[in-house]
């Protein structure tokens, strides 16, 4: 079957989003607090996409 035209565009798409994405980033300085407990934050990224392919 051949490649549909969209198709490599959308690959390089969702591999840049992956790149640029992840899920195990820490975003600030850990916070400790009185009685010794330290926080990290993190970031939790949630996307989603999808396509509709008509036939002609």
């Amino acid at each position: 079957m051949n490649e549909h035209p969209i198709e490599c565009l959308m690959i390089t798409a969702m591999n840049s989003i992956q790149d640029m994405v992840d899920v195990n980033t820490i975003i600030g300085e850990p916070i400790e607090t009185s009685n010794n407990v330290v926080i990290i934050p993190i970031s939790k990224v949630c996307f989603g996409f999808a396509s509709r392919r008509e036939r002609i």
